[in-house]
């Protein structure tokens, strides 16, 4: 598939993700954030999907730490192992998509469904003013594992079922404990599968001159 094409795809999947994302606002997010307030909290299946979202943060940590080693490798003078590479470009794209979530929070400022919606009945955005409890836009839990599982999609193929079963649990939790809004964690996902697919594309050799 050439390159032109490629980013006519990106384009229209952009294009779709913001519609869905202003429905959501619109219609979707603050149903779904009232109706698993009421029926799901302090069950015990949102005390047991609020623990399987954990893990992600210390995800984030080792690819952190794990591009520091690599780093500190080389710059002893030594070669890294083949078998070096998808670690290196999930760590790249983990951190990309977490340094991004930062930001876009902060410019979006949206509310959170909790407790800034849930207990405080405050919903909507503050542009450039993201703070405590409005920060809820984009999803890091989305982008980040979205991020790492797109780079799994290219470079490993026989994982793509299990990462996209992965991405999908993780966004459903997020939505059910009222961690996220719908609309958080499709602009993460759509976020975070860019930022994978560009990290493997900024790697590729054929792109440097």
């Amino acid at each position: 598939m050439s390159d032109n094409i490629v980013f006519r795809n990106w384009l229209f999947a952009f294009a779709a993700t913001a519609i869905a994302v202003v429905a959501c606002i619109a219609y979707v997010d603050r149903p779904v954030a009232e109706f698993f307030e009421g029926h799901l909290r302090h069950t015990t299946t949102w005390v047991w999907l609020n623990r399987a979202l954990a893990p992600l943060d210390l995800a984030v940590v080792t690819a952190l730490l794990f591009l520091f080693g690599c780093g500190t490798w080389v710059m002893s003078g030594r070669l890294l192992r083949s078998w070096t590479r998808t670690p290196l470009l999930c760590s790249w794209a983990a951190i990309w998509a977490t340094a991004a979530d930062i930001i876009f929070k902060r410019i979006f400022g949206r509310a959170w469904p909790d407790p800034t919606y849930i207990q405080n009945h405050l919903y909507g955005f503050r542009l450039l003013h993201g703070g405590p409890h409005w920060q809820s836009f984009p999803s890091g839990t989305a982008s980040i594992s979205a991020a790492i599982v797109s780079v799994l999609w290219i470079v490993m193929p026989r994982w793509r079922a299990i990462g996209v079963l992965t991405v999908a649990l993780l966004c459903v939790a997020v939505v059910i404990t009222n961690g996220h809004w719908v609309g958080d964690v499709i602009a993460g996902t759509f976020l975070g599968t860019s930022i994978g697919w560009m990290t493997v594309q900024l790697a590729a050799p054929a792109r440097l001159h």
